[in-house]
């Protein structure tokens, strides 16, 4: 096995995958807001439907999943990124739909077939959009329905970008600090010597952080989902989340060649642990706003 710096490889990418984990509190890494929630004064159950919003995740970063080894660049529409985009989206809602069953204080609205052109419709509106308060009505009054529960796949298989940010972020900071420590002193060679640290530690992070990200997305196949409570009457969108699940971790991904089976297994059960988050996460906001109002 190759060494960096007379470590080897392996060890490298998996301090790396531990310093995105504890750096930035990654393991997990779900956001709620529950004030506006709270302030919605909704009445409990209530009666969600799912709506799936398009993935929108740059083509690019989908082949070097689903395609590394394809020279020409893909579009969203060719083979095979368009086959799991469509597997994730179908695998997301129904993983969705089928958890918010087994929620106390929720109940699943089921859109008719005489529906379907309507949630088209709403499904085409991209992630965060405003929905109109008339299609938000004829919704409410087919399906009975109090808010959409609206979610989208962010990312499929690699860590995110914001992740690479945030980490990066927060590697450079602690190296800024401790530089400005060293040359504390005023003196000419604790200055210089902080200077040559801090571009030795920067450009040190940087290498060891996309070796940890690849790490990671080889080990645990981050899928992020993002998701938004809509209150139908009037429109608001009185709740947010996000989520990034894991796959269960095997390290011996390290170091073998992982075929597309086990791939995509790996993305179904980050899926899975993403919408179990989301779901748990609505579920728990729920459960605070009624003993709140109570």
């Amino acid at each position: 096995m190759s060494e960096i710096c007379g470590i080897p490889y392996m060890y490298r990418c998996l301090y790396s995958v531990f310093l995105c984990l504890t750096g930035i509190g990654l393991s997990g890494c779900a956001t709620t807001n529950d004030k506006q929630l709270y302030q919605a004064y909704l009445n409990l159950p209530l009666k969600v439907l799912v709506i799936e919003s398009p993935v929108a995740i740059d083509p690019g970063r989908l082949q070097a999943v689903f395609a590394p080894d394809i020279a020409p660049k893909l579009s969203a529409s060719d083979e095979p990124i368009s086959q799991a985009v469509k597997h994730a989206q179908e695998h997301a809602l129904v993983v969705m739909e089928s958890a918010l069953t087994r929620q106390p204080g929720i109940i699943a609205a089921t859109p008719s077939f005489e529906d379907k052109p309507l949630i088209h419709e709403i499904r085409g509106y991209p992630f965060g959009a405003a929905i109109p308060q008339d299609e938000a009505d004829r919704v409410r009054k087919s399906t009975g329905a109090d808010a959409l529960l609206r979610f989208g796949i962010t990312d499929y298989g690699l860590t995110p970008a914001s992740w690479r940010s945030g980490y990066l972020t927060f590697e450079v900071t602690s190296t800024l600090a401790l530089a400005a420590a060293i040359a504390y002193s005023g003196s000419t060679v604790a200055k210089a010597a902080a200077g040559a640290y801090l571009v030795q530690e920067a450009v040190e992070e940087t290498a060891e952080a996309y070796a940890g990200f690849w790490a990671l997305d080889v080990v645990a196949r981050p899928v992020r989902i993002e998701a938004e409570l809509v209150r139908l009457n009037p429109v608001t969108t009185v709740w947010n989340t996000s989520d990034t699940g894991l796959s269960e971790m095997k390290l011996s991904r390290l170091t073998r060649k992982v075929d597309a089976d086990e791939r995509d297994r790996q993305l179904d059960q980050a899926t899975d642990n993403a919408v179990k988050d989301v779901v748990s996460e609505l579920s728990d906001a729920l459960d605070k706003i009624k003993s709140w109002h109570d």
